[in-house]
């Protein structure tokens, strides 16, 4: 019988200093997009191009994970940083529409960090939301003289936008760009062209303001019919002339079997009838001068070639009466009574105030301070009666108060008749008194019977003229006194004084 033998194992356990392990510190990366910036709008299409920064306190920045997404294209790419950092792509296939753009990095460790933009990438032509684009004329395969005239003729909308505030731009081949603009507010398009002779592909093309594009085509062809070519160079179609002006028309005329010299040429206007029909020089250069009547006028050069076949240009022009516009934008033209159409502060509507200006042009200078006796700036004046009746009189002297020299070129007139019937020997005296120091007065005595003055007095506060006459004299009747400043003290325009007169 065999024996069997059993081992017993059993564990063996050490006692005293174990490794319990290192743990390593670790912190996240950082992110920064840097360019395209937040918010940027580009149209479908383009080459959109991508720079970020990406850093890390543990890892080299090569090292750590990168990569750009969008939310409605997915992973865009995975390019790993440069040794500073730097990470960067480019991308032209970008879909329509808003885009969530992040830029992510994952260290070593599995931290990760991310940074994010918004990006519109418009729909392209004829994408979801793009204007409408319909073109009415040229149409399709239509064949046009050259010289005859030709607009583009479209009508552009769109669902969000205002039409007014679409961009338009023509294209056509071969000729380029011919136009950029904007629609009206009800969308209609129509833009004059000049192309050269051959076919043609125009293109409209309509933006909104999310960068979508609605676009159109049409062919057709501009031929040359054997017309001549006619073109008015000067003035520019929309000119404005004053009334009275001899305007210089100069035009350029050709044709392929008519010498220039042989074109039969008229220019004519609507409104004057024909102007000139002078033939143009070897050149082709033809010019007329008219003095224009007022009014708008679509003035036409035409030329006429052996053949009998007719071209021709024309311009609109407007003459105009310069009385009727208001050069100092005061509301008010010269025809409806502004006195001085330089100065925006004189007009009729205006209200007068005290300088040496008729401020409200009707005619009169400070006519709010004048006095009771105005107007009597010319001689005779303002009549005052008869001594021998007394008309007016106390006694034989007269006072007249609350007078004004209102402005520089105010003049007062007083006359009277100082007959003595009996003796005919007038003694006359005049006195005005109230006048400021600030200013230099005069007070004429005039016989009226001799049109002359016979005393004089200026300077300021009183002034006082007399005349003695002779007896049995019956020449010295009627007299006059005059008053004015022959320096006017600004401001004074409701400054009284008081006139005595004794005969």
């Amino acid at each position: 019988m065999r024996s069997r033998l059993f081992f017993l194992l059993l564990p063996v356990v050490f006692t005293g200093c174990q490794d319990k392990g290192v743990s390593v510190y670790n912190t996240e990366p950082t992110t920064s997009i840097l360019a395209p910036a937040d918010g940027t709008a580009v149209d479908a299409g383009s080459l959109v191009e991508f720079y970020g920064v990406v850093g890390d306190a543990q890892t080299d920045p090569e090292s750590i994970a990168v990569s750009w997404a969008s939310d409605l294209d997915g992973e865009l790419d995975t390019t790993p940083a440069a040794v500073d950092g730097s990470v960067y792509f480019a991308s032209s296939s970008l879909m329509g529409g808003d885009h969530a753009v992040t830029l992510t990095a994952v260290d070593e460790q599995g931290l990760s960090a991310q940074s994010t933009i918004q990006l519109h990438v418009g729909t392209g032509p004829g994408g979801p939301g793009s204007p409408a684009v319909v073109i009415l004329g040229p149409t399709e395969g239509q064949e046009i003289a050259s010289t005859d005239v030709l607009n583009l003729v479209a009508a552009v909308t769109d669902a969000e936008d205002p039409y007014d505030t679409l961009q338009v731009e023509l294209i056509d081949v071969p000729d380029g760009s011919l136009w950029v603009g904007n629609p009206t507010s009800t969308g209609s398009l129509t833009v004059p062209m000049a192309l050269s002779i051959g076919n043609h592909q125009l293109t409209v093309n309509a933006t909104d303001s999310d960068l979508n594009v609605g676009t159109a085509t049409v062919d057709f062809a501009i031929i040359d019919d054997g017309r001549p070519h006619v073109t008015i160079d000067t003035p520019a179609d929309g000119t404005e002339i004053p009334v009275g002006t001899e305007t210089s028309f100069r035009g350029t005329v050709a044709d392929d079997d008519t010498d220039p010299e042989a074109l039969l040429l008229s220019w004519a206007s609507d409104v004057d009838g024909e102007l000139s029909t002078n033939p143009a020089d070897s050149a082709g250069a033809t010019s007329t001068a008219p003095v224009l009547s007022l009014g708008i006028h679509t003035v036409t050069l035409t030329a006429t070639d052996v053949d009998g076949k007719t071209g021709s240009d024309s311009i609109v022009v407007t003459v105009y009466d310069p009385s009727d516009r208001d050069d100092d934008g005061d509301g008010w033209t010269e025809n409806e009574g502004d006195c001085d159409d330089a100065d925006g502060s004189i007009n009729p509507g205006a209200t007068d105030v005290c300088d040496s200006l008729d401020n409200d042009c009707d005619g009169q200078v400070n006519d709010d301070d004048m006095d009771t006796y105005e107007v009597n700036d010319v001689s005779p004046g303002y009549d005052c009666g008869d001594v021998d009746v007394s008309f007016l009189w106390t006694g034989a002297t007269l006072s007249l108060s609350a007078l004004t020299i209102s402005s520089p070129v105010d003049e007062d007139w007083f006359e009277w008749n100082a007959v003595d019937e009996y003796w005919d020997n007038v003694s006359i005296s005049a006195t005005a008194t109230g006048f400021p120091s600030s200013g230099t007065y005069v007070l004429e005595l005039w016989s009226l019977d001799t049109g002359s003055v016979v005393d004089t007095a200026s300077g300021s506060a009183s002034l006082t003229v007399s005349y003695a006459g002779d007896i049995f004299d019956d020449g010295e009747d009627h007299f006059a006194v005059r008053v004015y400043a022959t320096t006017w003290p600004a401001g004074s325009c409701s400054t009284l004084y008081t006139l005595s007169i004794h005969s």
